[in-house]
């Protein structure tokens, strides 16, 4: 019988000033639910996962509160509010964790603008943190690849059989989570707010674990697009 907790911890702080909209892109209504619903759903339906916790806007607490519960989301133990930028809202996620949780838990820290992820990526986490400590949701990069300084021209070609595209959840136990930031506190690293980047920027190697194509994160316009054709394509089954 396992002792440590699986817990997912989905930011949703963000304000989507790329979806040229008041409402945070995390809050837009797509077929009748709420985007940020169907990203706490696939947590909420994981047979891996015991509970969820969310950073949220001040702001826009009380609507996720209603939806928690209009939607039965109770998995859900807590519904912390974030701060001024991604960084602070991280943190103060992380320090309910500390205060909440064990130290070898295993975190999985999530977008809430990914509303497709699968239990198998979820399990892939859960799994490449108990081998190797750390599990970075990522894909192969199928493009050819150009390095440009300026933007408009190159003559340089990047091997892209080098480069994985990251996505979420980026996981590892808290006790590694609390220290990585506790870390970046004291050297004055605030504006990191990827998971991934914060540990490769403290020195600590990251392992890969395999995503999902579907496990797009819903930024512009044209996303929530693809996003109703997925939920279509399921729907015909």
């Amino acid at each position: 019988m396992r002792t440590e907790k699986n817990v997912a911890l989905i930011m949703a702080g963000g304000v989507g000033a790329r979806m040229n909209s008041a409402v945070p892109k995390q809050f837009h209504i797509i077929k009748d639910k709420p985007v940020i619903v169907y990203a706490v759903e696939a947590f909420q339906h994981s047979t891996a996962i015991d509970e969820i916790v969310i950073v949220v806007l001040e702001e826009w607490r009380e609507i996720l509160v209603k939806y928690i519960e209009k939607y039965e989301l109770d998995k859900v133990a807590k519904v912390v509010v974030g701060g001024s930028t991604g960084f602070e809202s991280i943190q103060n996620g992380v320090k309910y964790l500390e205060d909440t949780y064990g130290d070898d838990d295993i975190i999985l820290i999530h977008d809430a603008v990914r509303p497709l992820l699968s239990e198998e990526v979820i399990n892939n986490n859960i799994a490449g943190v108990q081998k190797h400590g750390n599990a970075i949701t990522c894909i192969p990069t199928t493009e050819a690849l150009l390095y440009s300084e300026d933007g408009e021209t190159s003559g340089r070609i990047v091997n892209r059989d080098h480069i994985l595209r990251t996505q979420t959840p980026q996981s590892l136990r808290l006790k590694d989570l609390v220290d990585v930031h506790r870390e970046a506190r004291e050297r004055g690293l605030v504006d990191t707010v990827a998971t991934c980047t914060l540990l490769v920027e403290m020195g600590r190697q990251v392992h890969a674990v395999l995503g999902d194509n579907s496990n797009f994160k819903i930024t512009m316009p044209e996303d929530v697009a693809l996003f109703e054709a997925y939920l279509d394509a399921k729907a015909r089954g």
